[in-house]
């Protein structure tokens, strides 16, 4: 599976290469021009609705980590910060799976999660302290591993090993990339840091199968992650939005007062399935962020984008991962109620002012 998935992907750039405009080849890798893209105007095409459930217990805000396993929703309030809450597909409420706290069985934090067959992986990091929690399917803890690389976000790989990435929070990380072992060791790391700089506790990797992709602010690549190698993906050329070099070599405050001024585009959001690519790319511009949320059909080579802001589309403006070739959004409960009725499918459920946010599931 691995080989042909690899010679696909040497089959769609090819193709992508000779097919659109807003596509070329740099560096042997295929480039996106942001400002190219051909833009749509209509809303996406809403498949299904599912309401999380809201009791006194379990409200959540609107800064949220949600991730998929094959019967459950599980979504972590980076706001509160307190629980990671689960929901059936249905988005019936089932509780808390696991609590940040000093009580038995709680944990001291949760930087990163992963739905697993058995239960959940909790990456945590306390002060000079990271570990690997491993839960089971009633949130027990079954193991702890203690690693040596203070990453923020994490992925599994084959051999029972995780890809970690620290962001660029020089000195704490040396490689903004790195591969971690069943016993916690550092195997292999790629992307050096070079200049302290403002870091971010971003959530970079989506999996699909054994396949892991990978992205980062501050930088216009994305990738393949395997144990033994980094393999460059796609790169977008952002024009006049592009990050100065110059940037990494200023005082953090200057340079994003900068950056501020003269606009700067960065990629939010990086998902692939085998007929697609999504990529969101957050465009700030004298404290306005607009998301230009670029759709990459990869049997045609046909790129096109949406543009979401703070007041247009926002219903949209969250997206969450791909499931069942579904792009998934979720969208608070203001922003649901003021799509028309030609945008819901029939039978939508009804939502009142105060419930807990909505997933939408749309065509892409």
């Amino acid at each position: 599976m691995e080989a042909r998935f690899l010679l696909q992907c040497i089959l769609w750039i090819s193709l992508l290469v000779a097919c659109n405009k807003t596509i070329e080849q740099k560096d042997g890798l295929p480039q996106i021009e942001l400002e190219k893209i051909k833009e749509i105007s209509t809303p996406y095409s809403i498949e299904t609705i599912t309401p999380l459930e809201t009791d006194t217990a379990n409200l959540i805000g609107d800064h949220l980590t949600v991730k998929f396993s094959e019967n459950s929703f599980f979504i972590y309030d980076e706001s509160a910060r307190d629980a990671v809450h689960q929901f059936d597909l249905d988005g019936k409420y089932l509780g808390k799976f696991v609590e940040i706290g000093e009580g038995p069985g709680m944990l001291r934090g949760i930087n990163d999660f992963i739905p697993t067959p058995e239960g959940m992986d909790i990456l945590s990091v306390k002060g000079d302290q990271a570990e690997i929690i491993r839960l089971d399917k009633e949130g027990q803890q079954l193991e702890t591993i203690s690693i040596d690389y203070m990453g923020t976000s994490f992925a599994p790989l084959p051999g029972d090993q995780y890809v970690a990435s620290g962001s660029y929070n020089l000195p704490f990380v040396k490689n903004r990339l790195a591969v971690i072992n069943e016993k916690g060791e550092t195997i292999n790391e790629w992307l050096p840091n070079t200049h302290e700089i403002l870091p971010f506790g971003e959530k970079n990797f989506y999996t699909l199968g054994e396949h892991v992709f990978f992205h980062e602010i501050y930088n216009p690549n994305t990738y393949m992650v395997q144990a033994d190698s980094l393999l460059p993906r796609y790169q977008f050329d952002f024009g006049k939005y592009s990050i100065p070099e110059r940037f990494f070599e200023m005082d953090w405050m200057a340079g994003f007062e900068m950056l501020n001024q003269q606009g700067f585009a960065t990629i939010s959001q990086y998902w692939e399935n085998e007929d697609k690519a999504f990529f969101e790319v957050a465009v700030q511009v004298n404290g306005e962020l607009n998301k230009h949320q670029v759709i990459l059909e990869k049997a045609s080579g046909e790129v096109s984008k949406r543009i979401i802001s703070a007041t247009e589309l926002t219903a949209f403006y969250s997206p969450v991962g791909l499931m069942d070739d579904l792009l998934v959004f979720i969208a608070q409960t203001p922003d649901y109620l003021i799509l028309e009725t030609d945008q819901l499918p029939e039978n939508s459920p009804k939502i009142q002012e105060g419930d807990n946010p909505v997933l939408l599931f749309v065509e892409f």
